[in-house]
């Protein structure tokens, strides 16, 4: 929202809902480059007249023309012109938000959002990222003051975020902003459906998307499902708009349909969006690389439902789709094209064709190394996969010299650039060794013996080190468990591990127990369990369950400790108690809260965890002293919190004040009453160390002056019943509440 006039009458928009830019308002696609000239000249004059006139509206004209600016130099693909330009517009209302910050708060939010956009266009993403939460925690002080203006404004950012965090390699908690932002709309079109529909419907997508990525794929089908449902409405209202988009779900909800074991349910929905994408490219040849993706979903069901053969002309053609466009765009489209020759590899190995199989997959391979070597953090994992692919289509034509030199030959080629995916390859190489024909398989063993008798592992920054778990996993896996154990003592010279011997039912059970959803169920499982947990060997599943969630491992190795000690009922009661104290506190409504509650009444003998909050501490303790009908008054009517705090000023009880102090703040948003009546607490407690009655001038001007009245009133009636010895404490504090601090 911009306050005052728009500089030289234009308006700016920031980055839009999916993370993108948009062009700015009234620009041509065809003419981007001719905008910038009107645009940098609207600067100009906007500079001169903030330099006559350093007025805040003159100012905020030459930000919002700086944005402008900005935005249709980002639109020419001037990225790092356009970041620049964006820098200056940002610095500008950080500096009329330290002057005005309730007026140009919305102001920095959404040109903070514009600086991430442009960061990242420029290829950082990481600072990109720390700029969009920047936003974000201004704009939800804006939401707090203004819900209905702001909320609107908080989605976007929200789905904005969840897009860089996607870029900078964090998709789940990419899935927690866009879930959010997903929520926000979707009470948003409940007020206004025309207006925010689109816009529920492209962060839905979003998020089904996250959610397949991270394997939840019932949720992916889910929200498939929605942002289809969503599409269809608007593509009726407006076809020409809204049609391609219908497409793309279409598409999406194809392959979440067959990832999720529906393939014939799948296969309907891929038909429906590869007919609409041919009907829509010939207008549209941007919508090519939909319907590339779209071809694939399909040969994918096709294969899934018994049709492989029926499958290949459509994985083919979405092959030459895809190479066309990465030949266009410089190698725009080679992940998508690497993905794709893959798959086409597999189906011609379903179709017994081994040979064009290994052909496919060895040119699969070299695009993902080549998309590797840019981003490693990005494609490792698919260039690993397509390896053991190419590895294992090779020895289907009986060339298994071929297969293990060809993860030999990748590992080598990213040992001085990203060792990881080399350590990884290496592992995979042994791994695969280990199924082929004599003597290969005892190749396998020693180089595996020799990899986790002499590897240090990862770094705590790495991650998880799953490479070392599988390793581990294969060596117990192998059939000839003699000769893993004559070749580790060969190799290391010393005994087997315990870990060489871990049953699986143990490694389950722990592991199952280890990672429980909440305390209860963590406690019902060691029920189950119990002598299992207990035992010698559920010790080493821990250990080498450390090398995957070390925090974990390590506080389930103490809680296992415990327990064996001194019992399931002295370890898991504190433990469920905090889970159900974090449970209370994240209720969604005080009526939500009071009936948890009243569900777990034992909360009432809990002693609050330092970063509970101050609101819900007071609930407890009222709630403990008065009964919860009187705490859930004070949170649910100010009335009655301005009676409780009435009390508590009569009869002197400085921690009631400061419950009461608490919940005028964290509740009600009454930051006056709140920081007055904390002083006035701490001085009726004796604490008087620190307290600063000058710092309440600053609150002043946003709060009404009826509070101001009443607040100096109470201080003046403390400052008779309590004169000494604080009689100088209680007139600066009249002072400051009346502006003469």
């Amino acid at each position: 929202m911009s306050h005052g006039k728009a500089g030289a009458g234009m308006a700016y928009e920031v980055g839009t809902v999916d993370g993108g830019e948009r062009e700015p308002v009234g620009t041509a696609r065809s003419d981007l480059a001719g905008a910038v000239a009107p645009a940098r000249e609207a600067v100009e004059i906007c500079r001169e007249l903030a330099a006559r006139d350093p007025a805040a509206a003159h100012r905020q004209e030459l930000a919002t023309a700086l944005h402008d600016l900005a935005d249709r130099l980002s639109a020419t693909g001037d990225h790092e012109g356009a970041l620049a330009h964006a820098r200056e517009a940002a610095r500008t209302f950080a500096a009329l938000s330290q002057e005005d910050p309730e007026l140009f708060r919305p102001d920095l939010a959404r040109s903070l959002t514009s600086m991430a956009d442009k960061t990242a266009a420029t290829g950082d993403r990481t600072t990109a990222v720390l700029f969009a939460r920047q936003a974000i925690q201004l704009q939800r002080e804006v939401v707090k003051s203004t819900p209905s203006a702001g909320l609107p404004g908080l989605a976007a950012m929200l789905s904005g975020l969840a897009t860089h965090l996607t870029a900078d390699g964090e998709p789940a908690e990419a899935l927690t902003h866009a879930e959010e932002a997903a929520g926000l709309y979707e009470r948003l079109v409940a007020e206004d459906r025309e207006a925010f529909l689109p816009e529920y419907a492209t962060v839905l997508r979003t998020v089904g998307n996250h959610r397949a990525h991270l394997g939840d794929l019932s949720g992916a089908v889910s929200a498939g499902l929605k942002t289809v449902a969503c599409r269809r409405e608007l593509a009726v209202l407006q076809p020409a708009v809204h049609r391609p988009e219908l497409a793309t779900a279409f598409a999406d909800l194809a392959a979440h349909l067959n990832r999720v074991g529906e393939p014939d349910e799948g296969l309907s929905v891929a038909r429906e969006a590869v007919a609409l994408l041919r009907e829509l490219v010939p207008e549209a040849p941007g919508l090519r690389p939909t319907l590339a993706g779209a071809l694939g979903a399909l040969a994918q069901n096709l294969a899934d439902t018994g049709s492989p053969a029926e499958a290949l002309p459509a994985a083919r053609e979405g092959v030459d789709l895809w190479r066309l466009l990465a030949e266009e765009q410089s190698g725009a489209h080679l992940p998508e094209l690497a993905l794709a020759l893959r798959n086409l590899a597999k189906l011609r190995g379903m179709n017994e064709d081994h040979q064009g199989a290994v052909d496919t997959a060895r040119e699969a391979v070299a695009a993902y190394r080549a998309v590797t070597v840019e981003n490693p953090r990005a494609f490792a994992d698919d260039l690993a996969h397509t390896v053991g692919d190419l590895a294992r289509a090779l020895a289907r034509t009986g060339d298994h010299a071929s297969a293990a030199e060809a993860y030999t030959s990748t590992a080598a080629e990213f040992a001085g650039t990203h060792p990881v995916t080399t350590r990884r390859l290496g592992v995979e190489r042994s791994i695969f060794l280990l199924d082929c024909p004599d003597p290969l398989p005892s190749e396998g063993v020693r180089a595996l013996v020799s990899f986790l008798g002499r590897d240090a592992g990862l770094e705590p920054e790495d991650g998880p080190d799953l490479v070392t778990v599988r390793a581990r996993r294969a060596l117990r896996a192998h059939g000839d468990r003699e000769a893993v154990r004559a070749a580790w003592e060969a190799e290391t010279h010393g005994p087997a591990p315990d870990w060489l011997s871990l049953s699986a039912a143990t490694l389950e059970a722990v592991g199952t127990w280890m990672f429980a959803p909440d305390w209860t169920a963590s406690r019902d499982l060691w029920s189950r369990y119990a002598d299992t947990l207990g035992s010698e060997e559920a010790a080493a599943a821990l250990e080498e369950l450390a090398l995957l969630d070390p925090a974990t491992a390590q506080q389930h190795a103490a809680l296992r400790e415990f327990v064996l000690d001194h019992g399931v009922t002295s370890a898991y009661d504190p433990l469920i108690l905090s889970g159900q104290l974090t449970e209370w506190v994240g209720c969604a409504s005080w009526a939500e809260s009071r009936a948890y509650l009243e569900d777990h009444p034992r909360l009432l003998q809990v002693r609050p965890s330092p970063d509970t909050p101050l609101s819900h501490v007071a609930v407890l303790d009222v709630s403990r002293t008065e009964g919860m009908d009187a705490a859930y008054a004070l949170v649910e009517d100010r009335d009655a919190l301005q009676a409780y705090v009435e009390r508590s000023l009569e009869a002197g009880d400085g921690t009631s004040l400061m419950h009461a102090a608490a919940i005028e703040g964290q509740v009600f948003e009454d930051r006056l009453s709140s920081f007055t009546h904390a002083q006035v607490s701490m001085v009726l407690s004796g604490a008087v160390q620190g307290i600063e009655p000058e710092e309440l001038a600053e609150l002043i001007p946003r709060a009404p002056e009826e509070i101001r009245a009443r607040l100096v009133r109470e201080i003046a009636d403390l400052s008779v019943r309590y004169a000494e010895p604080y009689g100088e404490l209680w007139l600066r504090m009249i002072k400051a509440l009346g502006g003469a601090a």
